[in-house]
């Protein structure tokens, strides 16, 4: 019984054969008489290639590795989907934690530069004495809180003079702006600030106290501007204006 998937295969041999013959005639004659059945008898007989028996199979099999490979590279996209999905959230989530460094790294130096150095008038004196390019590159420009013993007063044109005492030949200079703020009057020879409202003592030599200011830098003295006294305030105190 030949397969149905060979019958045009054998056809095809068959009308080859035939075609091949000289004539109908002549076979009789050299082969004696021959029916189409024994034709399909040799075509029967004749053997098929492996390669081409097994064709259908595969066939069969290259289609069913191409619909897994197809399944794979899907399934694979999927995967580079979810993963893209992933590194674009932690991208962001990056973005995000920078900016939030940012912000705190710029609160930290806004921090920074409003919390004044503490440092002893002493230590600033000797500082500058010392080494003079390592104190201006420590203290030049830098707001600061600078604790010591008060040594005298000086009244200048807009400004009060606080003079401290060191253990060198230097002093530390505070110049403190004379305001409605800081409404005082300087003594020095009694070596009191005294408030000018009611007269009344606010500071005197040898007594310790803070200034806070910046440090403009070093001649035969340390000079402290824009300065002012930590915890001190005088404010003016207005005369009411007598009505009629």
């Amino acid at each position: 019984m030949i397969p149905a998937r060979l019958v045009p295969f054998v056809f095809t041999v068959a009308i080859f054969l035939l075609a091949s013959r000289d004539s109908p005639a002549q076979d009789e004659k050299e082969t004696g008489s021959s029916s189409l059945g024994d034709l399909f008898n040799k075509v029967k007989d004749l053997k098929v290639p492996d390669s081409v028996a097994n064709l259908p199979t595969q066939l069969q099999e290259l289609k069913e590795s191409y619909l897994q490979t197809a399944a794979t590279v899907d399934a694979l996209r999927t995967e580079v989907g979810k993963l893209r999905s992933e590194v674009e959230a932690l991208k962001n989530e990056n973005a995000r934690l920078q900016q939030a460094v940012g912000d705190k790294v710029a609160a930290n130096d806004r921090s920074a530069l409003l919390k004044p150095v503490e440092v002893s008038a002493d230590e600033l004196a000797t500082a500058w004495r010392t080494n003079k390019d390592k104190a201006t590159a420590e203290y030049a420009g830098r707001y600061l809180k600078v604790v010591g013993i008060v040594e005298a007063f000086e009244s200048a044109a807009q400004d009060v003079i606080l003079v401290l005492k060191t253990n060198t030949e230097s002093r530390v200079r505070c110049f403190i702006r004379r305001d409605a703020g800081f409404h005082v009057e300087v003594l020095a020879s009694q070596g009191r600030l005294v408030n000018r409202n009611d007269r009344t003592t606010i500071l005197a030599t040898g007594q310790p106290v803070a200034i806070l200011g910046t440090c403009e830098g070093m001649e035969l003295d340390v000079r402290m501007v824009s300065c002012s006294i930590e915890g001190l305030e005088v404010r003016k105190i207005e005369t009411p204006t007598p009505r009629n």
